[in-house]
This record gives C-alpha cells, sequence and structure tokens, in this order.
C-alpha cells in the first residue's frame, strides 16, 4: 500500500509550481500586451513605426503626451519661421494635431489657436533642443536617425506647406535656416 501523505504533498506541490508558472506567464502577457497598446498609441501620434525606436522611447518612459510635443514643436517653429504663419501651414499643423488626437487628449482648442496666431517664445525652442539633445544621448544612432528622420519629415511637410515664395519654390531660406537648425539637436 502507497502512503497517501508523500502524494498528497506531491501534489500540492505540483499544483504550487504550476500555479506560480501561470501566473508568470499571465503577468508577460499583461506586460507584451500593455507594450504593445503603448507602442500603438505612440505610433499613431507620431507617425513613428521603428519598433526598435518605439520600444527604446517607452523603456526612456516617454508617454504619447511627451513625443506629440517633440514633433508638435518644431512644425510651429517652421510655420512660423518666416515670421508669419501662411494658411497652408495652419492647415497642416490641424492635421498633425488631428492625427496626434490633440483634442481628444484634452488640449483646449484656444492653446492651439494661441500657437497659430502668435509665434512662441524663444525660450520654447531652447527647451526643445535641450530636451532632444539629453533624449539623443539615451538612443543608439540608429534610433537618433530613425527619430530625427520622423520628425524632420513632419517638419519639412509644414514647410513645404506655404509653397515658397509666390508658390514657385518649395521652402523659404528662413524655414530653411529652421529645419536645419532642428536637424542639428538631433546630432550628438
Amino acid at each position: 500500500m502507497k502512503p497517501e501523505l508523500p502524494e498528497k504533498r506531491r501534489q500540492t506541490l505540483e499544483d504550487m509550481f504550476f500555479h506560480e508558472q501561470d501566473r508568470r506567464i499571465i503577468e508577460r502577457r499583461a506586460k507584451l500586451q500593455q507594450l504593445e497598446q503603448t507602442k500603438a498609441n505612440l505610433a499613431t501620434v507620431s507617425g513613428i513605426h521603428d519598433d526598435a525606436l518605439l520600444e527604446k522611447l517607452i523603456a526612456l518612459e516617454i508617454g504619447p503626451e511627451t513625443l506629440t510635443t517633440l514633433i508638435g514643436i518644431p512644425l510651429i517653429e517652421v510655420a512660423w519661421a518666416d515670421g508669419q504663419m501662411d494658411d497652408k501651414e495652419r492647415q497642416k499643423l490641424f492635421e498633425y494635431a488631428e492625427k496626434a488626437g490633440l483634442r481628444q487628449k484634452g488640449l483646449d482648442p484656444k492653446i492651439m489657436s494661441a500657437w497659430l496666431k502668435k509665434k512662441p517664445d524663444p525660450a520654447l525652442l531652447t527647451a526643445w533642443k535641450q530636451y532632444v539633445q539629453t533624449l539623443c544621448k539615451e538612443l543608439n544612432a540608429h534610433e537618433r536617425i530613425a527619430l530625427r528622420d520622423e520628425v524632420m519629415a513632419d517638419a519639412r511637410s509644414v514647410a513645404e506647406a506655404a509653397g515658397g515664395i509666390l508658390g514657385l519654390g518649395t521652402i523659404s531660406a528662413e524655414e530653411k535656416a529652421m529645419l536645419k537648425t532642428l536637424e542639428e539637436s538631433f546630432r550628438t
């Protein structure tokens, strides 16, 4: 006759082991789902689809609001580079705000309108450049280039929206200078 006590203990031990394993699997699955959702949110607000960069931004605890600001400030700076904001540039900025879901995230339309009516204080650009330079020190070359390319593509689209002087050129000299200033911030 087999002793029952060791068998019960063995079963209890196995149950505890597999319960712990199941708990770990469930936790890992939940973390993976959260990571994927956060990546999707970042991709939506930024247009970035480079998984390595998105994962690095998440690891650095950069959320959708910060990324929206990181990409949005250059758009505003480029639009104001020549001292005025063209209707086509304004439209590009509204498109960006819509794509990034800024209204749903609580951005007051009055604040957006103020940004579009008055050139931002130069301190905003200075703070942006300092933030980007600090961030770039945390990124490897591939991640830095991917972020730069995404930010600069959006900024160029605003610069090109106005069509230059009388619609003949694509980007004004002032906008080119601002694009250069922005791009230099990504160098470490």
